[in-house]
């Protein structure tokens, strides 16, 4: 599955034990990270690959951060009486990025035109849009202008490391961004020495004083999100044989958010069959637990809270941050681990 991850505004994050990662450096084509692409993987791509792997780049990277969410439960989400944005509503938000003297860095709509999606008053966005959206009205735009402590942190020392040449992949000069360890981290190289190379670890937006122009497109009530995993069983199995960890499992799977039933990813439309190794962590914890619930031949509908799904950092454009979700998962056949 993908488990795509936005970065956190918060930086200081990055430089802990860093040397640690400098063996997983990954070279990239541009300079920001991305919060709102899926990449090439299907969402039955096992997690551990597709964070390892060269992700999409584009200019909204870091708008998410790192802390508890609240997600949806129900397929319908009631709309807010009022048009008015209040804490624990599920937002649509389009925004654009600008310099301090009001030119473009990036947009929501530029980035395939969605809008980007969370719960108000839950600390998934960086403060300058969590701070602003709040009693906005559905349909009005407004500008806000947004110190570095409220968008993408300070730039911090701490996080501008040096490491021997020969840790680098092949052909990286000054400019080049790296991902770093396997949650991805960038990392610019900002200076090449003769024996060893500086990286800063801080988001290149970081220290800057920005302006965000936010347009609300809609605000809706939340419903409560779930409390637990659940396997709701739809076609009985052998009731025998049941997948142990190590076993690759090979299956059929159609996933969608439970908030709205839109479906995301299904192995049946693309008429081929995932297969993963259960229990050690190539899929989500809601797939690695659900799916060993099964038998073989069974078919079951698992309904994953979001911290056993994508979580805080959601997928992409597809899973929005704090999403439960819903998979109508068939267990197909299942091969013993050697």
């Amino acid at each position: 599955m993908t488990a795509y991850q936005g970065l956190s505004s918060a930086p200081s994050t990055r430089a802990t034990k860093a040397s640690a990662f400098f063996g997983a450096l990954t070279l990239v084509a541009f300079f920001v990270v991305a919060a709102s692409t899926t990449g090439s993987r299907t969402l039955g791509a096992p997690v551990s690959q597709t964070s390892r792997g060269v992700r999409g780049v584009t200019g909204l990277g870091g708008m998410f951060r790192r802390s508890s969410f609240t997600s949806c439960s129900r397929r319908a989400v009631s709309a807010n009486a009022e048009g008015v944005a209040a804490a624990g509503d599920r937002i649509k938000l389009h925004f654009k990025i600008l310099d301090e003297e009001g030119e473009m860095i990036s947009s929501t709509e530029m980035e395939g035109g969605e809008p980007i999606r969370f719960t108000a008053g839950q600390g998934q966005m960086m403060p300058g849009i969590e701070n602003s959206i709040v009693g906005m009205k559905v349909g009005e735009t407004k500008t806000v202008k947004v110190d570095p402590e409220d968008a993408f942190g300070p730039v911090l020392e701490e996080n501008i490391v040096k490491i021997p040449n020969e840790r680098l992949p092949e052909g990286v000069g000054v400019g080049a961004i790296l991902r770093m360890g396997a949650k991805g981290f960038p990392v610019r190289v900002t200076e090449m020495g003769e024996t060893e190379a500086t990286l800063d670890m801080n988001h290149p937006l970081a220290g800057k004083k920005l302006q965000f122009e936010l347009n609300l497109v809609d605000a809706a009530v939340a419903p409560p999100a779930l409390k637990e995993l659940s396997v709701e069983t739809t076609q009985e199995g052998d009731g025998e044989t049941f997948p142990k960890t190590g076993d690759t499992v090979t299956v059929h799977y159609t996933g969608n958010l439970i908030e709205n039933g839109q479906v995301f990813d299904s192995s049946r439309e693309r008429g081929e069959p995932f297969k993963f190794k259960i229990g050690v962590g190539q899929v989500i914890q809601g797939w690695d637990e659900g799916v060993a619930q099964m038998s073989k031949g069974q078919r079951a509908v698992l309904k994953i809270p979001s911290e056993k799904g994508y979580g805080q950092m959601g997928a992409g454009a597809v899973i929005p941050p704090g999403s439960d979700l819903e998979f109508d998962v068939e267990l197909i056949d299942i091969t013993p681990s050697e």
